[in-house]
C-alpha cells in the first residue's frame, strides 16, 4: 500500500511539474520526472558536504539509508501534517487557519526533516561556521525553530524574503517546517562559508528543493 501511495505521489507531482512549466516557462525545471519521493522519517533537507575544495547540498534520507541531489528527490508534506496556526504565532496566518507543519519533533508518519554538516570537516571554514540561507520560495512557507518556552525563531519567511543562519562544521539540527496550502512548492537554497586557509569564501550556489504538500 505505501508503494502504491508513493507511486501516486510521484504521478501527480509530475503533473504539477508540467502545470507550472506551461504557467512559468521562465523558472527553473522542477524535479526529474520520476523523482524519489520520501515522506517519512528522519530526512537532512540540507545535508552539507565539503570534499576536493567543493562544497556540496544534498538530501541524506535516513531512513532509507540513500543520498539524493536535490533535483532527483520529491520531499512529501503527508496530509496528517496539516493542523491550524496557533497564538503567538503571526508569521503563520491568522490563529485559526489551516497550515501544514513539519514538527522539529519525529512524529509517526511524517518527515522528521532538518539540516545535517557532518561531512564539513573541523578546521576547513573559519570559526568552523558556514552560513545557510534560503533565497525564496514558490508558495507561502515558513521555517523556524521554537525554544524551551514555546516562543518561535524565524528562521525564513516567504512573505520577509531570504533568511540566514549559521551552521556548525560537524554539526545536526531539526526546524519547523510551515506551508499555507496545499501543492507544489520550490525552496530555494545556498549554503557557503569561508575556507580556513585561503580566506576564501566558497558556495554550493543556489540549488532549488521541491515539496508537495498533500490535502
Amino acid at each position: 500500500m505505501r508503494t502504491i501511495a508513493k507511486r501516486s505521489a510521484a504521478v501527480a507531482v509530475a503533473a504539477a511539474a508540467a502545470a507550472l512549466a506551461v504557467a512559468a516557462p521562465t523558472a527553473a525545471q522542477g524535479p526529474t520526472s520520476a523523482p524519489a519521493v520520501i515522506d517519512e522519517g528522519h530526512v537532512d533537507v540540507f545535508g552539507v558536504a565539503y570534499e576536493d575544495g567543493a562544497l556540496d547540498l544534498h538530501i541524506h534520507d535516513d531512513e532509507n539509508d540513500a543520498e539524493h541531489a536535490p533535483s532527483e528527490a520529491l520531499l512529501r508534506v503527508n496530509a496528517a501534517a496539516e493542523t491550524t496556526v496557533p497564538a503567538g504565532y503571526d508569521f503563520l496566518g491568522t490563529v485559526g487557519d489551516d497550515v501544514w507543519i513539519l514538527p522539529d519533533t519525529n512524529v509517526e508518519g511524517l518527515l522528521f526533516a532538518g539540516w545535517a554538516s557532518e561531512e564539513v570537516p573541523a578546521g576547513a571554514f573559519v570559526d568552523d561556521t558556514l552560513t545557510l540561507t534560503v533565497h525564496d520560495a514558490w508558495g507561502d512557507v515558513d521555517l523556524y525553530t521554537v525554544d524551551d518556552l514555546g516562543d518561535p525563531t524565524v528562521l525564513f519567511d516567504s512573505d520577509e524574503g531570504p533568511g540566514s543562519w549559521e551552521i556548525g562544521a560537524g554539526g545536526h539540527g531539526h526546524l519547523n517546517w510551515a506551508f499555507g496550502e496545499a501543492g507544489f512548492y520550490r525552496l530555494t537554497a545556498e549554503a557557503e562559508g569561508v575556507l580556513a586557509a585561503t580566506g576564501e569564501t566558497v558556495s554550493t550556489g543556489e540549488v532549488d528543493y521541491w515539496f508537495y504538500v498533500a490535502d
